[in-house]
């Protein structure tokens, strides 16, 4: 929910609940750190702090936890690494070719590396079009390009993109391994992942076209997202996150998240393998901040300054997340 939204609702309960008042924090933070926030929205803020104490002190703890991370004090618990034997530390000595050939399998897709243009994990880049239109990528994606003729048509290989449409009479569609985005406005992203298609509006309207089911496309609007395959629509549109696409300014924000959904988000971010996910134990945990994207370890520190977790190098490419251990009563 947006929180200039909040503010306009007359019906609103005068106490929201923890999470929400938590996820709307999170937004201020993000809107309060865009470099062209105006009087406007510091006047916006200052009337959502001053309808709730609990306002004000969810603002200035996650202000806090985004300060920690992002200038040079240090964050507190930092992750430390326990001496080990030799005998240990040989055999993790042994682990550091495992990531190595992991990464190297990772990138061995050729359409990845013959791509127009692609990223790096852990870069974000801002591309400008031929047609005026501006195209951002996400870590670890790759496009291809085709702006000739009367063409305007991006195809995603990998990852995520997020596209600012210029005004054009040819249609402009982004092409994916389960169809068709095509731009009915301006601004909207697609995300890649292992089983379907995410596809986020953030201004004007989309149309969704899976690429064997082109009967059951979808239009989609402003403020709304949904997941297609091959075969249709897997995930019926729903309100989008003011926040899904904060990965621009290099933040992650979570809103009581599942930690492996956390730690999972986070890796895509972090070149190496972040390990733990998978971790039962993990499950039961939650969080609800702002992470940066670029600063991995910092992230993952703070992660274990608000949770009871335990953080292991095992080696530079190697990190594990666990749940820490509590003393026996």
């Amino acid at each position: 929910m947006n929180p200039a939204a909040a503010l306009a609702m007359p019906d609103a309960p005068d106490i929201a609940p923890e999470s929400r008042m938590r996820a709307e924090a999170a937004e201020w933070i993000i809107r309060l750190g865009d470099e062209a926030v105006d009087d406007r929205t510091q006047a916006d803020c200052a009337a959502w702090c001053a309808r709730h104490p609990r306002h004000g002190q969810l603002l200035r703890e996650m202000q806090q936890l985004w300060n920690a991370v992002t200038c040079d004090t240090p964050v507190p618990r930092p992750v430390r690494i326990k001496p080990r034997s030799r005998q240990v530390a040989s055999v993790l000595g042994l682990l550091v070719l495992v990531p190595c050939l992991l990464l190297v399998a990772r990138a061995l897709p050729w359409r990845y590396w013959l791509a127009d243009e692609r990223t790096a994990v852990g870069e974000v880049r801002e591309l400008r079009l031929a047609d005026g239109s501006r195209l951002t990528l996400n870590s670890d994606s790759a496009v291809d390009i085709d702006m000739a003729g009367d063409k305007r048509r991006v195809r995603l290989r990998r990852g995520e993109i997020h596209v600012e449409v210029a005004k054009a009479s040819t249609p402009f569609v982004v092409i994916g391994r389960d169809g068709s985005v095509r731009a009915l406005g301006t601004r909207y992203a697609v995300r890649k992942e292992a089983q379907d298609t995410l596809v986020t509006v953030t201004e004007s309207r989309v149309l969704v076209r899976p690429r064997e089911a082109s009967d059951k496309s979808v239009e989609l609007v402003a403020g709304s997202q949904l997941r297609f395959d091959r075969q249709g629509i897997t995930h019926a549109a729903s309100s989008a996150p003011s926040t899904a696409l904060a990965w621009q300014q290099g933040r992650l924000v979570f809103d009581d998240t599942p930690l492996p959904e956390v730690l999972r988000e986070l890796a895509r971010y972090r070149p190496g393998l972040l390990l733990g996910a998978d971790e039962p134990a993990l499950s039961e945990l939650r969080f609800t901040g702002v992470l940066p994207t670029a600063r991995s370890d910092e992230a993952l520190a703070l992660l274990a300054a608000t949770l009871p977790l335990k953080v292991s190098r095992l080696s530079p490419w190697m990190v594990s997340v666990s749940a820490a251990k509590t003393a026996a009563r």
